[in-house]
C-alpha cells in the first residue's frame, strides 16, 4: 500500500512540474508581441527574458557580448539602452516570405525619435527576432510633451465684473 502512494506521490509532482515549466520557453504569439516584450525585458534588465526572445546569429551575438562583460554589466547596458523611452510605434512591414517579418520601430524619446527595423522569425514556440538595424535618428517637427493647444486664459474683463 505504501509503494502504491510513493508512486502516486512521484507522479503527481513531475505533473506539478511539467506544468510549471510547460509555459517557460513560450515566446510571444505575435511579432509586436515579441517586440514590446524584448524592450520590456531590456528595461527590467531581465537578460535571461531578453535572450529567449532572439534567435539565431543575433542570439550567438548577444550571449557573447553577456558573456565577454559579465552578466549584472549586461543587465545594466541593455537597461541603459532603453532608458528615456517614451513610446514605441511598431508597424509591420509587408516585405517577407512565409514564416518571417519585418517589424518598423519608432523608437520615442523626449528629444528624438529613432526609428529600426526588426527580422522575426516563427518558431514552434512563437515569434523571435533575429536581426535588428541600427537605429536611425530623426528630429520631430514638434518635441514631445510639447502641449499642443494654448491653455484657455480667462477673461480678465469678466473677473473684474464678478468682484
Amino acid at each position: 500500500m505504501s509503494k502504491r502512494l510513493l508512486q502516486i506521490a512521484v507522479v503527481v509532482a513531475l505533473v506539478a512540474v511539467a506544468f510549471l515549466l510547460r509555459g517557460r520557453d513560450r515566446l510571444p504569439q505575435t511579432p509586436e508581441d515579441a517586440v514590446s516584450a524584448f524592450f520590456d525585458a531590456a528595461g527590467r534588465g531581465d537578460d535571461d527574458a531578453y535572450l529567449r526572445l532572439v534567435a539565431g546569429q543575433l542570439r550567438e551575438s548577444l550571449e557573447n557580448t553577456r558573456d565577454q562583460l559579465g552578466t549584472e554589466a549586461f543587465r545594466k547596458d541593455i537597461q541603459r539602452s532603453v532608458a528615456g523611452i517614451k513610446g514605441l510605434a511598431i508597424t509591420q512591414s509587408n516585405e517577407a516570405r512565409p514564416g518571417t517579418t519585418a517589424i518598423d520601430v519608432e523608437i520615442v524619446f523626449a528629444d528624438r525619435n529613432e526609428r529600426q527595423r526588426m527580422l522575426l522569425v516563427q518558431t514552434r514556440n512563437g515569434w523571435a527576432i533575429t536581426d535588428i538595424d541600427k537605429a536611425t535618428m530623426v528630429k520631430p517637427p514638434i518635441p514631445y510633451g510639447t502641449p499642443v493647444f494654448e491653455e484657455p486664459q480667462p477673461d480678465r474683463e469678466g473677473a473684474k465684473e464678478q468682484q
